[in-house]
Protein backbone atom coordinates (compact mmCIF):
# COMPACT_ATOMS: atom_id res chain seq x y z
CA UNK A 1 0.00 0.00 0.00
CA UNK A 2 1.40 3.40 -1.01
CA UNK A 3 0.87 5.44 2.16
CA UNK A 4 2.19 8.65 0.60
CA UNK A 5 -0.41 8.47 -2.17
CA UNK A 6 -3.07 7.61 0.39
CA UNK A 7 -2.10 10.61 2.51
CA UNK A 8 -2.37 12.88 -0.53
CA UNK A 9 -5.80 11.46 -1.34
CA UNK A 10 -6.99 11.88 2.24
CA UNK A 11 -5.63 15.43 2.45
CA UNK A 12 -7.37 16.33 -0.81
CA UNK A 13 -10.62 14.93 0.58
CA UNK A 14 -10.09 16.88 3.80
CA UNK A 15 -9.56 20.10 1.83
CA UNK A 16 -12.71 19.47 -0.22
CA UNK A 17 -14.80 18.75 2.87
CA UNK A 18 -13.44 21.77 4.72
CA UNK A 19 -14.34 24.05 1.81
CA UNK A 20 -17.85 22.55 1.64
CA UNK A 21 -18.42 23.03 5.36
CA UNK A 22 -17.25 26.63 5.06
CA UNK A 23 -19.71 27.26 2.21
CA UNK A 24 -22.56 25.59 4.09
CA UNK A 25 -21.88 27.62 7.22
CA UNK A 26 -21.78 30.79 5.13
CA UNK A 27 -25.14 29.91 3.56
CA UNK A 28 -26.63 29.23 6.99
CA UNK A 29 -25.47 32.63 8.30
CA UNK A 30 -27.07 34.56 5.43
CA UNK A 31 -30.58 35.77 6.25
CA UNK A 32 -33.38 34.38 4.13
CA UNK A 33 -36.09 36.21 2.25
CA UNK A 34 -38.73 38.17 4.16
CA UNK A 35 -41.83 36.64 2.52
CA UNK A 36 -43.33 34.02 4.86
CA UNK A 37 -43.72 31.33 2.19
CA UNK A 38 -40.20 31.92 0.92
CA UNK A 39 -38.96 31.90 4.51
CA UNK A 40 -40.61 28.50 5.14
CA UNK A 41 -38.81 27.10 2.12
CA UNK A 42 -35.58 28.70 3.30
CA UNK A 43 -35.97 27.07 6.73
CA UNK A 44 -36.41 23.65 5.10
CA UNK A 45 -33.28 24.28 3.04
CA UNK A 46 -31.41 25.32 6.19
CA UNK A 47 -32.34 22.02 7.84
CA UNK A 48 -30.92 20.11 4.88
CA UNK A 49 -27.75 22.21 4.97
CA UNK A 50 -27.37 21.60 8.71
CA UNK A 51 -27.63 17.84 8.20
CA UNK A 52 -25.09 17.99 5.38
CA UNK A 53 -22.81 20.05 7.60
CA UNK A 54 -23.04 17.48 10.41
CA UNK A 55 -22.37 14.62 7.99
CA UNK A 56 -19.37 16.33 6.43
CA UNK A 57 -17.98 17.30 9.85
CA UNK A 58 -18.17 13.61 10.79
CA UNK A 59 -16.28 12.66 7.65
CA UNK A 60 -13.69 15.36 8.38
CA UNK A 61 -13.10 13.77 11.79
CA UNK A 62 -12.75 10.32 10.19
CA UNK A 63 -10.25 11.57 7.60
CA UNK A 64 -8.20 13.37 10.26
CA UNK A 65 -8.18 10.21 12.37
CA UNK A 66 -7.00 8.15 9.38
CA UNK A 67 -4.18 10.63 8.73
CA UNK A 68 -3.24 10.35 12.40
CA UNK A 69 -3.17 6.55 12.15
CA UNK A 70 -0.90 6.78 9.11
CA UNK A 71 1.47 9.07 10.99
CA UNK A 72 1.37 6.79 14.04
CA UNK A 73 2.03 3.69 11.95
CA UNK A 74 -1.24 2.03 12.90
CA UNK A 75 -3.17 2.61 9.66
CA UNK A 76 -4.98 -0.54 8.57
CA UNK A 77 -5.28 -1.88 12.10
CA UNK A 78 -8.74 -2.02 13.65
CA UNK A 79 -9.05 0.57 16.42
CA UNK A 80 -11.35 -1.72 18.36
CA UNK A 81 -9.98 -5.27 18.16
CA UNK A 82 -6.51 -4.68 16.73
CA UNK A 83 -6.82 -7.03 13.74
CA UNK A 84 -5.78 -5.97 10.25
CA UNK A 85 -8.58 -4.34 8.27
CA UNK A 86 -9.26 -6.08 4.96
CA UNK A 87 -7.44 -4.13 2.22
CA UNK A 88 -10.62 -4.20 0.11
CA UNK A 89 -12.43 -2.34 2.89
CA UNK A 90 -9.64 0.24 3.06
CA UNK A 91 -9.73 0.62 -0.70
CA UNK A 92 -13.46 1.34 -0.57
CA UNK A 93 -13.30 3.39 2.65
CA UNK A 94 -9.77 4.77 3.08
CA UNK A 95 -10.69 6.44 6.38
CA UNK A 96 -12.06 3.23 7.92
CA UNK A 97 -10.75 2.67 11.42
CA UNK A 98 -12.70 -0.48 12.17
CA UNK A 99 -12.68 -3.93 10.61
CA UNK A 100 -15.92 -5.18 9.12
CA UNK A 101 -16.80 -7.24 12.21
CA UNK A 102 -16.34 -4.33 14.62
CA UNK A 103 -18.10 -1.87 12.31
CA UNK A 104 -21.29 -3.95 12.21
Amino acid sequence: MDLDALKRTLRERLDTLTRRVSHIESDLRNPGPKDSQERATELENDEVLERLNESERGEIAEVRAALGRIDAGSYGQCSSCGTQIDPRRLEALPAAGLCTACAS
